[in-house]
């Protein structure tokens, strides 16, 4: 055994040409294979954190769009339904979410102590900027790393303002402010009559209007946590821009969370759903790729294939008299092919290490980053086209915000591409199929002759 071994060594050195021939298409092969699995093993990753992230976060929304489309504002005024806080807040009690995150502005509002901030309209216009109070169960970390002086807001009844309305107004930490709506004598679509709430805030941090981005509608926002408006007392979300993302635990409860919040008292006007538009936004690029190198890594594998059983055919052809004289001098047929086989496995071993380090190092990083890139750039320039970056049509009723298009999600634009456990094994698993179809060619060619019949084909 250790004869053959040491043979098949020996040939590989003997037959310099035809072996680094083999060498090149196999390694060619193998970088391929490890290029585009190594690629697509990366998108999955991404494209599964997306799929928890976008793919778990539900909304519950008036469909007003559709409402609108079929029966236009007439349709809007007779149907729209308004859902009591309380059950929003009932909705998040579910086995099938991890978290809920509840959001609330309030709009209609003055004050009788505060100065509004005057900002440019254009044409050297000023006008009074209107106070926006906003509530958040969870505060952005946006908002958190633009204060500038005090803390972020905990308890009820604290708020954190913008450093130009705390100049104009001289306010400092700790101070007091107060705010009431002006609904009065607003009725709802109930026919209630709204009463005005009223606001006593304690300033508990002063933001940079600077550092943090304005959201589309001009305002002189004022933040707090969502208890502290919902304190004030509503019947309903009329009157209030309400906004709940509810979290699933996996992706697949959005169906059983439907039935659940249905038999809450959920009206049909409602829809439960994820943000397909946001969702296909951020992968479609990713997706993309994802199938062009899957493409690609079977067209790799199937032409590689072929060209790597069409080259050891030849090979093997051309060492008949080398078969014959072994054959004639008794060596037994096994192990003629044991040798053949080993020098197979050899070429290609040596393939799988060149191929692993070569490919995961130096190819697959800038590989990923051009065809992601590029796809990223088609899908942008498609979104403007569209008009998708404008937000598409929005709808303002009953305090609900509805857009037709994502607004503010950008394509996936970053991808790590790196070996895993699993990329190794289908590379080794490829490697040994690719020593198998070399190394079964040579023997099925050889042992089809017998060695007199190769020492005479010589002669």
């Amino acid at each position: 055994m250790m004869y053959l071994i040491t043979n098949a060594i020996k040939n590989l050195a003997r037959n310099k040409g035809r072996n680094i021939l083999l060498v090149f298409v196999t390694l060619a092969i193998i970088i391929g294979a490890v290029v585009t699995l190594t690629i697509h093993s990366a998108a999955s990753r991404v494209l599964d954190n997306i799929r928890l992230d976008l793919g778990s976060r539900v909304t519950i929304e008036q469909d007003v769009i559709s409402m609108f489309r079929s029966g236009g504002a007439e349709e809007l005024m007779e149907n729209t339904e308004h859902i009591p806080v309380h059950d929003w807040i009932r909705f998040a009690d579910s086995e099938y979410l991890s978290n809920a995150v509840f959001s609330a502005g309030v709009i209609h509002l003055v004050s009788d102590t505060l100065t509004p901030v005057q900002r440019d309209v254009g044409y050297n216009v000023k006008r009074d900027v209107p106070f926006r109070l906003l509530g958040a169960s969870e505060p952005d970390e946006d908002l958190s790393n633009s204060i500038i002086e005090g803390r972020m807001f905990e308890s009820l009844n604290e708020v954190i303002i913008d450093d130009e309305l705390a100049r104009l107004n001289n306010i400092s930490i700790g101070n007091t402010i107060k705010l009431n709506t002006y609904f009065s004598p607003i009725v709802d679509f109930t026919g209630v009559e709204m009463e005005d709430k009223f606001f006593e805030l304690t300033v508990v941090g002063i933001y940079s209007a600077d550092l943090y981005e304005q959201p589309i509608f001009v305002f002189t926002d004022i933040f707090t946590s969502f208890d502290t408006i919902t304190a004030a007392g509503w019947e309903n979300n009329f009157g209030l821009t309400m906004s709940v993302e509810y979290f699933l635990r996996n992706p697949d409860y959005l169906e059983l969370f439907e039935n659940e919040v249905r038999a809450k008292g959920l009206p049909d006007t409602y829809i439960v759903s994820i943000d397909q538009a946001a969702f296909d936004r951020v992968t479609g690029p990713m997706l993309s790729m994802q199938s062009a190198v899957m493409t690609f890594s079977v067209v790799i594998l199937i032409l590689g294939a072929i060209v790597l059983a069409l080259i050891s055919f030849l090979v093997v052809r051309e060492r008949k008299y080398e078969v014959g004289v072994l054959r004639a001098m008794g060596m037994e047929k096994r192990k003629v092919a044991f040798g053949i086989f080993t020098e197979a496995v050899m070429i290609t071993t040596l393939c799988l290490l060149l191929g692993l380090g070569v490919g995961n190092n130096a190819i697959a990083q800038p590989v990923a980053d051009g065809l992601l890139e590029s796809r990223v750039v088609a899908a942008e320039a498609r979104s403007e086209e569209l008009g998708h970056d404008r937000g598409g049509a929005v709808i303002i009723w009953g305090g609900q915000i509805q857009t037709e298009h994502s607004i503010g999600y950008r394509p996936e634009s970053e991808i790590t591409v790196g070996l895993s456990g699993n990329v190794i094994i289908q590379i080794i698993v490829i490697t040994l199929g690719l020593a198998a179809l070399s190394g079964m060619i040579g023997v099925v060619v050889i042992t089809r002759y017998e060695p007199l019949k190769i020492l005479r084909e010589r002669n």
